[in-house]
């Protein structure tokens, strides 16, 4: 059941990131705040769906990702971006997007497994809402009000 969450998540999930606002401000809260990406979608996704992600749900997501963000994903990104203004890297910098794409996968599967997928409720817009509020400052009100109505079209 889970590999069958992984691959419709993986699959709504690079879906809404190919949408140029969101994807913007996705990586506008991701610079600004410090924004996981994929956590964001992953408890987006997970309202859509209906599932009210609980405190204890939430704080069993991050003990499952936050090793993997902090020793994998975010150092790759760092040196990623510590070569964009090398032409003589560009090479290398290719790889690691490659990299990162699978550190991503990777990061997808972390949060499939971290907590059972309970999508009997239905909620809507409410629940992706009320999920997105367990992520820690993604940047100004305006900016927060803008990522919960492109994540719930």
């Amino acid at each position: 059941m889970m590999d069958d969450h992984l691959g419709a998540f993986w699959d709504w999930a690079v879906a809404q990131y190919e949408a140029p606002e969101l994807r913007a401000c996705l990586l506008e809260c991701q610079e600004r705040a410090g924004l996981v990406i994929l956590e964001a979608l992953f408890l987006a996704w997970l309202g859509r769906k209906g599932h009210s992600v609980t405190a204890l749900e939430y704080k069993q997501l991050r003990a499952a990702i936050e090793p993997w963000v902090a020793g994998v994903v975010i150092p790759l990104r760092a040196q990623r971006k510590e070569w964009t203004d090398e032409p003589a890297l560009a090479a290398h910098r290719r790889h690691l997007l490659g990299l990162e794409l699978e550190a991503e996968r990777v990061l997808s599967t972390l949060l499939t497994g971290a907590i059972a997928i309970n999508t009997a409720t239905q909620c809507g817009a409410d629940c992706v809402a009320k999920n997105l509020d367990h992520l820690s400052d993604t940047g100004d009100f305006e900016t927060k009000r803008r990522l919960l109505n492109l994540l719930v079209r």
